[in-house]
């Protein structure tokens, strides 16, 4: 069953559907396809057959998937712009709007506007060396670099197009110009079927150019309006099928971009919009010309699922909602979607007055057994910090309410965050027991050193969530020795990584007015809040990622969910610091913040 992951409260989540808009019509360029193993023609059409060579345009998308290169028909805009540096003999198309290409464009580079002129100067395009195309953000030359490859062009897309990509690469200035290029004068051989099918193709533009569909494609918001209207439509995801596991849109199947593409259609429908996604919108949208081609009415989602390098574009970087097959990665997710006004945590003196009223709750104390057996809070059940927790996690009652403690809060705000991931309504100690509990006046009354156990009744946890849990505690061993042991970093070790320039991301979980009046240098911004995880689209998972709040116990609960989601991040010792928490903290130490 799918869970629903609440990354915006606001949006409601789509339970169940089959797919998108079937009102309207296919585009004049949708060709019928043969009978193939991917595919079924039509019984009221009859396929545009090539008098040459048998083959249909639809026998040509297939072909473009089964001899899909590792290239996947791309090249990074590095490589390119490094081409055109070393003067690579080349074809450069520009496929923006007339004006945008005037402002400035690759040296050498041909303007066919997007739209019809494509398919006017098809036999223009040479076949006898590389092609290379480029659009705004990469998307519609996914649709384009299929369809010339279809007519037997060699050509790739750059990645990112223009405004993502190319003007992106250092030293792109030295190879811009605004003389005007225009294509020679030879031609080449291109087949009437497929010519016929690019005329169809691009001449369908114009049909749909008011439509939510328009250069088939559809907005993120489009898609968002066409789920909450429960739409008739169907969601074809191209990702892979381990990050498809991990988040997709709710309702989406699955169909991994490869050479066996067109091979596992089966189950897509002829007779439905089909909107398909990947990543930023490039791969997507060369199945979409690939699929439109082979008789579907398919569009692609304007900048796909979303990630760092297409922002804001793209589904995740609207903050709109997905759904994952793991039970874990959910309720990381979920965590941060519901957190509730008291931010997983209770005030100190709260707590020991609930202590001393007796209240029915259960009490977990994660300090060592040693500190455990010296003085703890009456009826308190020692799990020391690591394994146990976790050992331990379906003898935790979800039945009441359950308070944690550490030494200073900061190991609690992880366990907090696992517990309450795991079913269980837990809540940390503010400032643990040496900052807060121990300096509560009437705290000796409730304090003794009988050694409490678990009982003998159990709780279901998932097994999923249970064994990330595991895994999550397991991992503390390796790093016991190293500077990120028990997932943190001290104040002097952090400093050394900024004064070394390491390459790390430093994330501020504090509030934003707080963040503007000092930070630590090179720290991003992302508040604690519901949206947190959310926001979370420009932290890269192939770095270190240090998070630091205010004394650390925020930040504590941050990095247990992150590092559910693949994210290796630790919290720092103390935080930006506070007075409560001295001498530990970032300032309590002497170190400085800076403001932009």
């Amino acid at each position: 069953m799918k869970k629903p992951i609440a990354l915006l409260l606001v949006l409601v989540l789509v339970l169940s559907f089959a797919g998108c808009s079937s009102s309207t019509p296919a585009p004049s360029g949708g060709m019928v396809v043969s009978e193939s193993p991917s595919a079924t023609a039509s019984e009221s059409t009859t396929p545009a057959t090539s008098e040459a060579t048998g083959m249909t345009a639809a026998d040509a998308a297939i072909a473009y998937f089964h001899n899909l290169p590792d290239n996947s028909y791309k090249i990074p805009q590095k490589d390119f712009i490094a081409k055109v540096v070393t003067g690579d003999k080349m074809t450069v198309l520009d496929i923006r709007g007339a004006a945008d290409y005037e402002k400035g464009h690759v040296k050498g580079a041909i303007n066919v506007p997007w739209g019809p002129a494509i398919a006017e100067n098809l036999n223009k395009i040479p076949q006898d060396q590389e092609v290379f195309i480029y659009c705004y953000t990469g998307q519609t030359a996914g649709q384009a670099v299929m369809t010339l490859n279809a007519a037997g062009i060699n050509a790739r897309s750059v990645n990112l197009g223009w405004n993502l990509g190319i003007s992106k690469v250092e030293g792109l200035d030295a190879v811009t110009e605004t003389t005007a290029n225009a294509l020679g004068t030879d031609t080449y051989p291109v087949d009437t079927t497929m010519q016929q099918a690019l005329t169809d193709y691009y001449g369908g533009l114009a049909a749909i150019k008011d439509s939510p569909f328009a250069n088939y494609k559809i907005s993120e918001d489009g898609l968002l309006a066409m789920m909450d209207a429960k739409d008739d439509f169907y969601l074809l995801s191209v990702r892979s099928a381990k990050d498809f596991a991990l988040a997709h849109i709710d309702g989406a199947k699955n169909v991994p971009f490869g050479k066996d593409f067109v091979d596992n259609l089966g189950d897509v429908p002829k007779d439905k919009k089909v909107v398909v996604y990947c990543y930023t919108g490039q791969t997507a949208g060369q199945a979409t010309a690939a699929l439109r081609l082979m008789g579907y009415d398919a569009v692609s989602l304007n900048g796909g699922m979303g990630m760092t390098s297409n922002a804001p574009m793209g589904w995740m970087n609207k903050g709109y909602p997905v759904v994952s097959d793991n039970a874990a990665i959910n309720a990381a997710y979920l965590y941060f979607a519901n957190l509730p006004d008291n931010m997983y945590k209770i005030p100190q003196k709260d707590f020991v007055d609930k202590v001393v009223a007796g209240d029915d709750m259960f009490i977990l104390d994660i300090r060592s057994a040693a500190d455990y057996e010296k003085g703890h809070v009456k009826g308190a059940v020692n799990a020391p910090w690591g394994p146990a927790i976790a050992e331990n996690l379906s003898k935790i009652p979800q039945n009441k309410e359950v308070f944690l403690y550490c030494y200073t809060g900061q190991t609690a705000g992880q366990a907090v965050a696992t517990l309450n991931m795991a079913g269980i309504n837990a809540r940390s100690v503010n400032l643990g027991w040496n900052l807060g509990i121990s300096k509560v006046e009437g705290v000796a009354a409730v304090t003794d050193m009988t050694a409490n156990a678990f009982g003998t009744e159990t709780s279901p946890v998932d097994a999923e969530i249970q064994d990330a849990v595991t895994a999550y505690y397991a991992g503390l061993a390796e790093l016991k020795e190293t500077n990120y042991a028990n997932y943190k970093i001290s104040e002097d070790n952090l400093k050394a990584m900024i004064d070394a320039g390491d390459d790390f991301y430093l994330l501020s979980v504090r509030s934003a007015d707080d963040y503007a009046k000092g930070h630590i240098k090179g720290a991003v911004n992302v508040p604690f809040s519901k949206d947190t995880l959310k926001n979370l689209m420009g932290v890269p998972k192939d770095k270190k990622v240090v998070v630091y709040c205010y004394t650390g116990q925020t930040a504590g609960q941050t990095v247990a969910a992150m590092r559910m989601l693949g994210y290796d991040a630790v919290s720092l010792n103390g935080g930006a610091g506070m007075a409560s928490n001295a001498p530990s903290g970032w300032t309590n130490k002497g170190y400085e913040l800076v403001t932009d």
